[in-house]
């Protein structure tokens, strides 16, 4: 039976839904992805998650559950099922070898100077190189297709030394598009999941945090803006670099399963005048 009460959430909960999915719909959009070509992911993914969060304990997932539970017809469910596969692309494997790459030269003592910031590397040795470390994270890998592909998209540059010198304090992508949405999709999903988490109220709350101006010369939000950037990339730094000893130092522990994601955003825009 529903309540005054539950049908204003209802109403929160639907305006809440839409907020969060404007953006997402304007990117849809803007790659000529319509309603009817989202609706076939769209169950898909429904099935997905009821397959992984809603399952009883002790009891087998059918598909007339899953049907149940998603509003997917049954016959849908069974085909849905038998598609689901956690492989990753090799898009998302190449993703995600730069970024452990990335994390270990912004991590890692061996490539930081005193201060902390990333060494300029030879192109090969034993120590202080981009051969040294590719081969941190993977044997597989070849050094040289690795310092092509982040040349190509400015993420490194070549002084006047021959040293191959990181330009930007973390991994932006900017020209791999590829890169680009899948990192996208990681950082929103996992931001996604904290917000979730918090409005179940079934387990310990996890940090998420903002602060919202409005009011604003173009003048002083760009001074918060510059500030903001610098505080965050630094905390970062730092985050990283704790987290790549602790890892280490973990790393014949067995009770060592656990992850997390840190991250950090700026949103700018004019004011929206019907808002109040």
């Amino acid at each position: 039976m529903q309540t005054p009460h539950s049908s204003e959430l209802d109403k929160v909960l639907a305006k809440t839904i839409k907020t969060m999915l404007k953006p997402l719909v304007k990117l849809l959009l803007s790659r000529g992805i319509t309603y009817p070509n989202l609706l076939e992911p769209l169950k898909q993914i429904f099935v997905e998650v009821a397959e992984e969060s809603f399952a009883l304990e002790n009891k087998r997932q059918t598909d007339s559950r899953v049907s149940l539970i998603t509003g997917v017809h049954r016959k849908e469910v069974k085909r849905l099922r038998e598609m689901i596969s956690n492989t990753q692309s090799p898009p998302e494997i190449k993703a995600g070898l730069s970024a452990q790459i990335m994390s270990e030269w912004t991590g890692n003592d061996d490539f930081l100077s005193e201060s902390g910031q990333p060494l300029p590397l030879t192109k090969q040795g034993k120590k202080h190189s981009f051969e040294a470390l590719v081969f941190t994270v993977s044997k597989d890998k070849h050094p040289r297709s690795v310092l092509d592909d982040w040349l190509n998209q400015g993420i490194v540059s070549i002084n006047e030394q021959g040293l191959i010198c990181l330009n930007e304090a973390g991994f932006v992508p900017a020209q791999d598009e590829t890169e680009k949405l899948f990192f996208a999709g990681k950082n929103i999903g996992h931001h996604l999941s904290v917000v979730t988490n918090n409005l179940d109220n079934k387990q310990l709350p996890m940090f998420d945090r903002a602060v919202y101006y409005r009011h604003l010369s173009p003048e002083s939000l760009h001074e918060i803006e510059t500030i903001a950037k610098e505080k965050s990339l630094a905390l970062l730094s730092e985050i990283n670099h704790l987290a790549h000893e602790l890892q280490q130092k973990d790393e014949c522990d067995t009770s060592a399963v656990s992850q997390f994601h840190f991250g950090s955003y700026f949103y700018r825009d004019k004011e929206n005048h019907d808002e109040k």
